[in-house]
């Protein structure tokens, strides 16, 4: 019992974490203001089969079915020329978030709905209507075959230790993902490190950024850094887990994360090189999002290999097991 409730407490610390590196593969956090306690109907407080959404674009509060809601997040979520099993393990792993999500609202005297549509917040959705805007002449083919994997998996989730399991996602890893305990030095065994080889085939795998002198100076004061006038000397020690994930950078003898710095410059991932060359600053980044969890371009790529959605996931989320609700 010590063992889970140690999980439970590094999962709740991570999800408030998720504000600065959200579960999707996005910059930037959109706050949500809450004006009253949200109170479960009593057919919700009964039925896993609908969810609560609250719109960040207007505050409004939806109560949409469950299977609605898969299609809508997996739109939203992955682009729909990705193979069937990676949509189909992304279902698993959106509704499996959204289950654990709503739990921990529930719960929570102070939200007003079991999930927020913004992955920046915790996962994205969009509704029937913006999907036929998103994808025009496609959208009944489109439509038809993300429903049909929603289908095939639906009610299907994953625990750990009889727990529902934190199913964080990304765009694009570095080659391989990222632990938990390296991005948030909280160790959760099922969000470790694994190779994710397909990603280096992205053509969004890698991303080059210039920044000048007075940029990596102001970065530096917002951290309560001053620096000598000499830009070849800010620089210092790059301190980096074992899966080769930037944990801090020493900048004028002080250290910033690489999550700060991720964030404060908006790189793509914390998996950066950063030098001094030629009056500027240039930063050499791979992948794309937190790199915590699946990777959506990995789980497409072991899918065209021939594996399937459930291998897919107990690849990234090891030691997971598939459950099904029976919705």
């Amino acid at each position: 019992m010590n063992k889970m409730r140690k999980y439970i407490i590094i999962a709740v610390i991570i999800a408030l974490s998720l504000a600065i590196c959200p579960a999707a593969a996005v910059g930037g956090e959109e706050k949500v203001t809450v004006t009253q306690a949200y109170q479960p109907t009593s057919s919700q407080q009964k039925r896993e089969d609908v969810i609560t959404v609250m719109s960040t674009e207007s505050g409004k509060i939806s109560e949409i079915e469950m299977r609605e809601y898969l299609v809508g997040c997996v739109a939203a979520e992955m682009p729909s020329h990705y193979h069937t099993q990676a949509i189909m393990a992304q279902a698993v792993a959106s509704y499996t978030y959204a289950k654990r999500t709503s739990e921990q609202n529930r719960k929570d005297s102070t939200f007003q709905a079991d999930i927020t549509d913004s992955p920046d917040t915790h996962q994205g959705y969009i509704n029937e209507e913006k999907r036929r805007q998103k994808w025009g002449e496609n959208f009944e083919e489109n439509e038809a075959k993300i429903t049909a994997a929603v289908n095939e998996i639906y009610g299907k989730y994953l625990t750990f230790e009889g727990q529902t399991a934190l199913t964080l996602f990304h765009s694009i890893s570095a080659g391989v993902t990222q632990s938990a305990k390296s991005l948030w030095n909280s160790e959760i065994p099922y969000l470790s490190s694994v190779t994710s080889v397909g990603d280096k085939l992205s053509p969004d795998f890698r991303s080059e950024y210039k920044f000048s002198e007075n940029e990596i100076k102001e970065l530096a004061e917002s951290n309560g850094i001053l620096l000598e006038s000499d830009a070849g000397n800010w620089l210092g020690k790059v301190n980096r887990s074992d899966d080769g994930y930037v944990i801090s950078v020493e900048i004028g003898g002080r250290e910033i994360s690489g999550a700060k710095i991720r964030e404060e410059l908006n790189l793509r991932s914390n998996f950066f090189e950063i030098y001094y060359s030629g009056g500027e600053f240039a930063v050499e980044c791979c992948g794309y999002g937190h790199c915590v969890g699946m990777s959506q371009y990995g789980a497409d790529y072991m899918a065209r290999q021939g594996s399937s959605w459930q291998e897919i996931l107990m690849h990234y989320y090891p030691g997971t097991q598939i459950n099904n609700d029976n919705i």
